[in-house]
């Protein structure tokens, strides 16, 4: 009976890493039998806890029950008693999945099981695959399928069908997609044949696929962020200097240059996509506030980087504390709620203050750095990339859906142990 329980863990670990990142099937199955948050998260933690208990008691284990504890619990309900019920909601949601994904991640680190830890991310990287492509599908149905998936309502009853039938990635799956480049650049230029799971030319062809897709579904912080992360995951460790004196140079150049001139130039970027897309009226939207500067509605960006300085200035009001200790946060969150849930970094400083923002900060850059520990050197500066995706693109956007956190536990990790299985296989 033992065995029989410790054989089924990694089944459930794999079905619930399948209902997260496979779709098509999760949302065309029954509601309960295809939910992660509701039965197979769950489940996975139960057999986890039944096999292998030790893996709850891990230092930055402890540090996550100590977040849940005080920032879920304690002081939501005294210090930021005016925190509202959507904001309570979602970051519960988000301890959720990183609570159970780093549950996972212990699983395999407590016995150096990374064969086992390989196997989840060998399932997951096929799961991931087949998402890109029906997303792709979607995205030729309906180009507006991914961003809608963002507010949860759909533009029509057809949007919202081809969304479930396809399983098509959702915002939080684009972002996570973003993560996984640094490691596919990583694979591409690594020179140890042994070190590659697939060849070279399905790894072009997979991050050119990524690529196309990022594009294809519209967001555009998304492609901003990815192009940003290409550049360094392609100059690598051994040319980073050299990239940072390009940066700076670049950045003083960028200064010197007229406006006027990057006005132009976005305009003429735009007339390569049509009229009707997100990109077209993106890029057209930069050029106006590059010539027109102006931090209100009336411009895109210009209501967007009103953000920063709106929530800077209720930072600055509880700095502390936070704005979910005042019973201005009520009537704020009231009439400016567009100002508050699009910056992931700013939005939590803003309403935690400095005291709940620094112990979220200090648990995941725990959590992090445990998994950062088990790469060799050169591994380490490709996780890093990823992990600064995730925090370059909360600069510019929310993190929306658990597949960012499921990304950087639990599938990029388990991608540096995959060669292990092609070891395997050629032993056998």
């Amino acid at each position: 009976m033992n065995l029989l329980i410790k054989q089924s863990v990694p089944l459930f670990i794999k079905i619930a890493v399948m209902m997260t990142s496979l779709y098509v099937v999760a949302r065309n199955l029954p509601p309960v039998v295809g939910s992660f948050r509701f039965f197979w998260g769950p489940s996975a933690l139960l057999w986890i806890f039944l096999v292998r208990s030790s893996a709850f008691k891990v230092k930055q284990m402890k540090y996550l029950f100590l977040y849940g504890v005080l920032s879920l619990g304690l002081l939501q309900f005294t210090i930021w008693q005016y925190m509202d019920d959507w904001h309570r909601s979602n970051i519960l949601n988000e301890f959720y999945s990183i609570f159970i994904f780093f549950t996972i991640f212990c699983y395999y680190y407590i016995h150096r099981d990374y064969k086992g830890l390989a196997s989840v991310a060998k399932w997951g990287f096929y799961f991931i695959l087949i998402t890109i492509f029906m997303t792709n599908i979607a995205l030729y149905l309906d180009p507006m399928v991914v961003r809608q998936s963002a507010s949860g309502e759909f533009a029509t009853p057809f949007q919202a069908q081809v969304y479930r039938l396809t399983g098509a990635t959702g915002y939080g799956y684009a972002q996570a997609l973003v993560c996984l480049i640094p490691v596919l650049v990583y694979y591409i230029k690594t020179k140890s044949k042994e070190k590659r799971f697939v060849s070279n030319r399905h790894l072009i062809i997979l991050l050119l696929l990524l690529f196309f897709t990022l594009v294809h579904a519209q967001v555009f912080a998304n492609i901003l962020a990815a192009l940003a992360i290409l550049a360094l995951s392609i100059a690598g460790t051994e040319r980073i200097g050299i990239t940072s004196i390009m940066v700076v140079f670049s950045i003083i150049v960028i200064l010197v240059i007229p406006a006027s001139v990057y006005a132009d130039m976005f305009y003429y970027l735009s007339s390569f996509f049509d009229t009707e897309s997100n990109i077209h009226y993106k890029l057209t939207e930069i050029a106006h506030f590059i010539q027109y500067p102006s931090l209100d509605s009336t411009t895109a960006v210009g209501a967007r980087a009103a953000r920063y300085p709106y929530l800077f200035e209720q930072f600055i009001s509880n700095p502390i504390l936070g704005v979910a200790s005042s019973s201005r946060m009520t009537s704020l969150f009231a009439y400016e709620s567009a100002m508050w849930t699009h910056l992931y970094w700013m939005y939590r400083l803003t309403i935690w203050g400095l005291l709940g923002f620094g112990i979220f900060i200090f648990v995941l850059f725990q959590l992090f750095k445990k998994i950062y520990s088990i790469f060799d050197t050169e591994f380490k500066f490709y996780y890093l990339l990823s992990v600064s995706a995730f925090v370059f693109l909360g600069l510019m956007k929310n993190i929306a859906g658990r597949e960012p956190y499921l990304m950087l536990i639990v599938i990029i990790p388990g991608m540096y142990f995959l060669p292990l299985l092609k070891h395997q296989r050629k032993r056998i």
